[in-house]
């Protein structure tokens, strides 16, 4: 009977261990992805690495190339508005940007961006021609 229950709790540690390093394993990848966020989650969030989505908002962009840093609005699909600063690398399509994706995180109110992906819309409405003939 003892080698019953010995293999009882053999396979029972082997199912927790696997579980436990599927757990591991998700958590693992969990803190690593950098998530998407509406613009009201990213104020209830921190880190340094947060992506939200949006449209930047009409006559808001302020560049400075001597800083190197760059202020807009964008409001995401939610309809709300937040200031951004992104510091670092300009894109170089920057009077067409119309939709953009910031890296980073909250600080004082405000969005600082270290880094952006932009959407050029006449990259985009190309391929819609294509796609629709």
């Amino acid at each position: 009977m003892s080698s019953a229950v010995l293999c009882v709790r053999y396979a029972f540690s082997e199912s927790r261990s696997s579980e436990l390093e599927r757990k591991v394993g998700v958590l693992a990848f969990v803190s690593s992805a950098s998530p998407f966020v509406t613009i009201a989650q990213a104020k209830q969030t921190s880190g340094d690495q947060l992506h939200i989505a949006g449209d930047v908002v009409p006559d808001t962009l302020v560049a400075d190339a001597r800083s190197h840093t760059l202020c807009f609005r964008l409001k995401d699909e939610k309809g709300d508005v937040i200031s951004v600063k992104h510091t670092g690398e300009m894109p170089s399509n920057l009077s067409e940007v119309k939709k953009v994706v910031a890296i980073g995180g909250i600080e004082n109110g405000q969005f600082h961006s270290s880094k952006l992906l932009v959407k050029c819309p006449s990259k985009y409405e190309a391929e819609r021609k294509v796609a629709s003939q």
